[in-house]
């Protein structure tokens, strides 16, 4: 039976989402996590410059973690601020963006920082990021705050991409899909029921009030023409889609496909938060490795990403 939450209420945690204390690794991440292709900025970049009144003086990444997007930003706008609620989480970004990486550190500033509360002027920014961390937000103070940050005309770009299929191999499929709701049972709790609420629904629960945005547009890239494929669990928030948005939904994204040994999902796993134990459910992974029968499974990852624009 489908749990319809609410999303609007305060994030309830003593902490952010996604907190080393939840077992967040950024080592593992770095390795196990899909790698944001050129063509998923090529979407971004296209959606923001296209507009005449498009400038590239500052962006904004929020909950950037350890800097995965803002390194590309930094490609594109002369600014970039890098903010994320998590101690420890700028530093980090720090380290790898300009110590190791080489850029320059006049270009970026580091800010910890939560999405629904940022000190940064308003009015100033002409790109907000938010990848891969609404769910651990008040999305409708978050979304308010984005709006204030932004320039008249500014984009907002929010993303997500959720667990990849296995194609091809039905019998892994199903037990790769049975991991996941073992995974889901063990994320319990408020913070977990807010976080679920909100990915289940392909984030199709995130609204953007007309008053303050124009321009709406949601792609979805390889989930079918639905949203089933971002269902992990039965916790669903209702859908708060305008009738006037534009919906793209792109089928076959290769850039979004990878082959992957057991290990590797194992590792995919183990960069969601709370951690499982491998133990605790052996039986699966010897069903999986079963059903792999030596060989690599092929994935296929859907996502969305919406965009919209800041109204004067």
């Amino acid at each position: 039976m489908t749990t319809v939450l609410e999303t609007n209420k305060p994030v309830p945690a003593e902490e952010p989402g996604f907190s080393v204390k939840e077992g967040a690794n950024w080592s593992e991440y770095l390795s196990f996590r899909p790698v944001y292709p050129q063509s998923f900025f090529g979407r971004i970049y296209e959606y923001h410059f296209q507009k005449p009144q498009a400038t590239s003086t500052t962006a904004q990444d929020i909950g950037a973690g350890c800097g995965i997007v803002s390194s590309s930003l930094a490609s594109r706008f002369n600014n970039v601020i890098v903010s994320d609620p998590n101690d420890g989480y700028t530093t980090l970004a720090r380290k790898l963006l300009i110590e190791q990486s080489g850029l320059p550190a006049s270009q970026f500033t580091f800010l910890q920082e939560g999405a629904e509360k940022s000190s940064v002027q308003s009015g100033t920014v002409d790109l907000v990021t938010a990848c891969e961390m609404m769910h651990w937000t008040n999305i409708d103070v978050a979304v308010k705050e984005f709006g204030r940050v932004l320039k008249a005309g500014g984009t907002l770009a929010i993303t997500y991409y959720t667990v990849p299929r296995i194609v091809g191999n039905e019998p892994a499929q199903k037990i790769w899909r049975q991991i996941w709701r073992a995974y889901a049972e063990r994320a319990q709790g408020e913070l977990y029921d807010h976080a679920f609420g909100i990915v289940n629904s392909g984030f199709q629960c995130i609204g953007l009030p007309e008053a303050e945005w124009g321009s709406v547009k949601r792609v979805y890239i390889n989930s079918g023409g639905s949203t089933v494929p971002f269902q992990i669990d039965d916790r669903l928030a209702e859908s708060r889609v305008r009738n006037d948005e534009e919906a793209v939904w792109v089928e076959g994204d290769k850039d979004w496909y990878d082959e992957q040994g057991l290990d590797w999902l194992k590792g995919y796993l183990a960069t969601w938060v709370p951690r499982i134990p491998e133990a605790d459910i052996q039986d699966l992974w010897d069903a999986l490795e079963s059903a792999l029968n030596g060989k690599k499974a092929s994935l296929e990852t859907p996502l969305v990403l919406i965009f919209a624009t800041k109204k004067a």
